[in-house]
C-alpha cells in the first residue's frame, strides 16, 4: 500500500517558505531538478509548499505527502505526492529543470534567414510522457485488486502536475502563449495534464495562500 506522511498545513510556515521561494527563484535564473542546490531539495525541505501543491485538484485538503513516490512497483515515479486525509484524491507531481532550453530549443537552421524556430525539448516531453504514462498505469489497474490493494480503494480521484521552466526564458523568445495553449488543451483520459513554470507556480501558491489567510480569518 501508498505510503505517505501525515503533516498539518501550516499558513505561517507556508508564508515564510513562499518568501524563501520567492527569493530562490529571484537568485537563480536557471535551476537543476536535483543536486545539491536543485528543485526536489529545494521543496523536500519544505512540506507546506508541497502541500500547497494539493490544491491543483479540485476539493483535495492536503493532509499526506511523500517525495519520491515509486507508483507500482518501481514502474514509474512521481517527485511528489499529494493527497488528503482520506487518501481519495491525489496530486501527482513531475519536476524538470528550470533551465533555458527546458521547454524550448532553437532548431537547427540550414539557411541564413537569420530567423530563429523552435521544437519542443526532450526535458519537456520527457516531463510529458512522465505524467502520461501515470495516467495509462492508473488507468489500467483502475478497479483491480492490485489497485484497491495499493490505494485503499477501488476508485481515486487524481490530477497530474507537471512544473518546468522559467518565464523569462519563454518571454524572451516569445513563445509564452506558445506554450499556455499546449498545456491547457493537453487533455489525456478525460483528465487535463496541468503544466506550468516555476514562476507561474510561486505565483499560484501567493494567490492560493492569500485565499487560505482570508478563510481563516473568516473562522
Amino acid at each position: 500500500m501508498i505510503t505517505l506522511i501525515p503533516y498539518k498545513f501550516d499558513i505561517n510556515e507556508c508564508d515564510q517558505q513562499i518568501q524563501e521561494l520567492q527569493h530562490f527563484l529571484k537568485t537563480n535564473l536557471e535551476i537543476r531538478e536535483t543536486g545539491k542546490n536543485g528543485l526536489q531539495r529545494f521543496f523536500s525541505n519544505r512540506p507546506n509548499l508541497i502541500l500547497l501543491l494539493g490544491y491543483w485538484h479540485f476539493g483535495l485538503e492536503p493532509a499526506f505527502y511523500k517525495p519520491e513516490v515509486s507508483l507500482f512497483s518501481n514502474e514509474f515515479r512521481a517527485d511528489f505526492v499529494i493527497s488528503d486525509r482520506q487518501k481519495k484524491k491525489f496530486v501527482f507531481v513531475e519536476f524538470e529543470d528550470a533551465t533555458e532550453n527546458s521547454i524550448f530549443k532553437p532548431k537547427l537552421q540550414n539557411s541564413d534567414s537569420g530567423n530563429t524556430s523552435y521544437e519542443w525539448s526532450s526535458r519537456y516531453e520527457h516531463g510529458v510522457s512522465q505524467v502520461i504514462d501515470w495516467y495509462y498505469r492508473m488507468d489500467d489497474y483502475e478497479r483491480t485488486y492490485k489497485f484497491e490493494e495499493y490505494f485503499g480503494h477501488r476508485e481515486i480521484s487524481y490530477t497530474g502536475l507537471l512544473v518546468i521552466g522559467r518565464d523569462k526564458f519563454l518571454q524572451q523568445s516569445g513563445l509564452m502563449q506558445r506554450f499556455r495553449w499546449r498545456s491547457s488543451k493537453t487533455i489525456i483520459n478525460s483528465k487535463p495534464l496541468h503544466c506550468i513554470t516555476f514562476d507561474q507556480l510561486l505565483q499560484e501558491s501567493i494567490e492560493k495562500l492569500s485565499t487560505l489567510k482570508a478563510s481563516d480569518q473568516l473562522e
